[in-house]
């Protein structure tokens, strides 16, 4: 019923920013995709095994990804 009293403009402006959102979302995703497999290939070249643990939360920097820091001698 919303929509019905609506005017056409009002219509095509909400359809645009969601054809916009949904293809910014897609976008993201593609971008997340090709991030992993290009994650994946560096570990396989190093001849690591990549492995993805999953966490509900965890403080400071996301694990695995960050060069562990050496103790000063």
């Amino acid at each position: 019923m919303r929509a019905v009293r609506l005017p056409a403009t009002d219509r095509k402006r909400i359809a645009a920013m969601g054809g916009r959102s949904r293809g910014q979302s897609l976008q993201a995703a593609r971008r997340i995709t090709e991030t992993l497999r290009y994650a994946t290939a560096v570990t396989e070249l190093r001849g690591e095994r990549l492995c993805v643990t999953r966490v509900r939360a965890f403080a400071g920097p996301l694990p695995g990804i960050y060069p562990a820091r050496q103790a000063d001698a």
